[in-house]
């Protein structure tokens, strides 16, 4: 048997390893609460828009406040998903969350050209290094966006629920307890209620517009009340009751995020600091012995050395903060 061989039996065989990795991979993202929760809201959206087509030829289909079908025949696959994005950033952020992101974006990459240009870089890698700060800072700002509208939204959630249940036990109707809901919740609560309260109140479906709430806000504990809602509507019961334990749900999950965000607070300080050593450790060292640390930034070997410690640290830190935020989605 011949080197090449070898090196040819071991490399299909690592094809073979990596594919199975890959498919394991797949499979654990596919089983997650999240991905189920959207599964399940995507084959609710499939029944809904089944039975619109199916509609009697002598009634006329209901008025579809909220179209739950994307128009990718009259965009394109990107258009599609920006407009998708534009509307997921404007629902965490307002209308001016797009204006917040941009300007982070064009600060960081002006930053990191000018940056760059201290250290003799070639301008083709002025240019990447450019992009990707301007991304990442993109990527960060949605981020902490993102994570300040979910604290924001399941801290005033449960007390939301709690006056829908008293408004159901008083006799009054759901969709009334919602538009009353609306008016009286906290931000972010209390615009999602009222959107929601205004397209019930002018003939929109029940079902049609929780699912879209449901799909815009991409949260697990309005998808289930959207799901309770949904429920009973269609099979019956006591609603106060339902919501009642729904609410007692919610809040256990609520307590539990944050014993979890207590419980790995080391970690993640761990994680910050680790992430300023290196720079400062270069700092000192270019005050102490300027031309020991400028190896690095004047010769080829110093480039990749520093492109290679980069990728290195984000990549450390991206698995400690993997292993730090603990998934509390179940």
């Amino acid at each position: 048997m011949t080197p090449a061989d070898v090196v040819a039996g071991g490399a299909f065989f690592a094809i073979i390893i990596a594919g199975l990795i890959l498919r394991t991979l797949c499979d654990l993202a596919a089983r997650r609460p999240g991905a189920r929760i959207r599964a399940r809201v995507v084959e609710l959206r499939d029944d809904s828009r089944e039975a619109t087509k199916t509609t009697r030829p002598g009634r006329q289909a209901p008025h579809q406040l909220f179209s739950l079908a994307r128009r990718n025949g009259e965009h394109g696959v990107w258009l599609a998903w920006f407009d998708t994005w534009r509307t997921r950033v404007q629902t965490v952020s307002g209308r001016s969350g797009m204006r917040t992101i941009g300007l982070a974006a064009f600060v960081a990459c002006v930053v990191a050209v000018a940056v760059a240009s201290f250290f003799s870089f070639s301008p083709a890698l002025r240019v990447v290094i450019g992009l990707v700060a301007a991304l990442a800072a993109a990527r960060g700002v949605y981020g902490w966006m993102l994570a300040r509208f979910k604290q924001r939204f399941l801290a005033v959630f449960p007390d939301t629920l709690d006056l829908i249940i008293r408004a159901v036990r008083a006799g009054i109707p759901a969709v009334q307890a919602i538009c009353t809901a609306g008016v009286e919740s906290e931000e972010p609560v209390g615009t999602t209620f009222r959107s929601m309260g205004d397209a019930l109140l002018v003939g929109a479906e029940v079902k049609d517009v929780l699912e879209k709430a449901a799909q815009r806000l991409q949260l697990a504990d309005f998808s289930f009340f959207s799901v309770c809602l949904i429920l009973q509507r269609e099979t019956g019961g006591n609603l106060a009751e339902t919501l009642e334990n729904l609410a007692g749900i919610v809040r256990t999950r609520r307590d539990i995020r944050a014993k979890t965000k207590a419980l790995t607070a080391e970690g993640r300080i761990s994680s910050k600091i680790i992430s300023g050593v290196p720079f400062f450790i270069m700092g000192f060292l270019s005050i102490v012995n300027r031309p020991y640390v400028a190896l690095l930034f004047n010769t080829r070997a110093g480039h990749k050395m520093l492109v290679l410690a980069a990728v290195l640290l984000t990549v450390g830190l991206f698995m400690i903060r993997k292993i730090s935020n603990l998934d509390t989605s179940r």
